[in-house]
């Protein structure tokens, strides 16, 4: 008797980290039979059989896309059991996404649900100061639409390399484009000119990934054409989305602020054309974790700004250095801005 309860305990004990872990890897393998070994009668009743159950693990898997690395777990109590949730980078999915496995108190397997991931990633470059003497890499007004380091105001925020990532798109009266917007063509961003932010050498090019239909993204392809380059001081930028064919320069060039080294396109993870940037401390994207952009000398909503992040909803330039000079000349005798 006392053997039995002993076992009997064992057995009803919540899930290890590694155990969950586990398991969520063999949903993103697609392995259904240790999850059916470990399903709770009621799971097994509403999926109907391994098979039932290997479908809702399929259908985990095509929202999840292929991981590349997870940026958090953790295990946590719920409703008198245990819950795993971990927040991964994928492939399919171009801001992170969540799985989460549900556990009751006796430690079996209740159930499964996934979710585009909602909180900021960790980072430990929250206080960096840019050692790159970084421009913007566009000329001309640029809308930021996702840009800051909040979830609220930017959906790159849960992905380690896409932290503190902007996307930048033209806008001309009431939005991005003109006529049907059926076109890469009828886009206002597309073709335009993409910049080097500040001298370096590039690390990475690629050239040859077509662009989308508008709204037709291409999963597996996170950024497309893309270009990266080398600042020093451990600071690479990753221009993405670029144009087939555009890009100009290749990994071992040496280039200048302000060169341009693409066009911008919409290529990869992209619904229409626009700039993705990103500033990050190493040269793949796969391991990299993404660090505060500080450009210097830009107009924001028309406001000169001596150094500074872009922001969700505002309308950034470059600044000539004719330009700059007045301005600055203007701030110095005291002048409002």
């Amino acid at each position: 008797m006392w053997l039995s309860a002993v076992l009997a305990l064992a057995a009803a004990q919540a899930p290890s980290l590694k155990s969950a872990r586990a398991l969520a890897d063999d949903v993103y393998a697609g392995r259904v039979r240790e999850a059916w070994q470990r399903a709770a009668p009621a799971l097994r009743v509403k999926v109907g059989s391994e098979a039932g159950l290997g479908q809702l693990v399929a259908a985990a898997r095509g929202a999840l896309g292929r991981e590349v690395r997870v940026v958090t777990e953790a295990l946590v109590e719920a409703g008198g059991g245990t819950v795993y949730r971990r927040v991964s980078a994928v492939t399919h999915w171009a801001r992170g996404m969540e799985l989460e496995l549900a556990f009751d108190g006796g430690g079996l397997l209740t159930g499964l649900s996934t979710r585009p991931a909602a909180r900021e990633a960790p980072t430990v470059s929250a206080l960096r100061k840019t050692a790159a003497a970084l421009r913007l890499p566009v000329d001309g007004s640029w809308f930021v639409l996702w840009g800051g380091r909040t979830f609220e105001d930017n959906r790159h925020a849960p992905v380690p390399d896409m932290r503190f990532a902007l996307d930048l798109f033209v806008v001309k009266g009431p939005g991005t484009f003109a006529g049907s917007g059926a076109r890469n063509e009828d886009y206002w961003a597309f073709g335009q000119a993409v910049v080097a932010p500040a001298d370096g050498v590039v690390v990475a090019a690629e050239s040859g990934v077509p662009d989308n239909a508008p709204n037709q993204p291409r999963p597996g392809v996170l950024y497309g054409n893309v270009v990266v380059i080398d600042h020093g001081e451990g600071e690479f930028s990753l221009l993405g989305h670029l144009q087939r064919g555009s890009v100009g320069v290749k990994p071992g060039d040496r280039v200048v602020a302000g060169q341009v080294v693409g066009r911008c396109g919409n290529s990869g993870m992209s619904t229409e054309p626009h700039l993705h940037y990103q500033l990050m401390d190493d040269a793949d994207w796969t391991r990299a974790h993404g660090l505060p952009a500080q450009f210097r000398g830009y107009l924001a909503n028309g406001r000169f700004v001596e150094r500074g992040e872009p922001l969700r909803g505002q309308v950034v330039s470059s600044v000539d250095v004719e330009a700059r000079r007045a301005l600055e000349g203007t701030r110095a005798r005291g002048d409002p801005d």
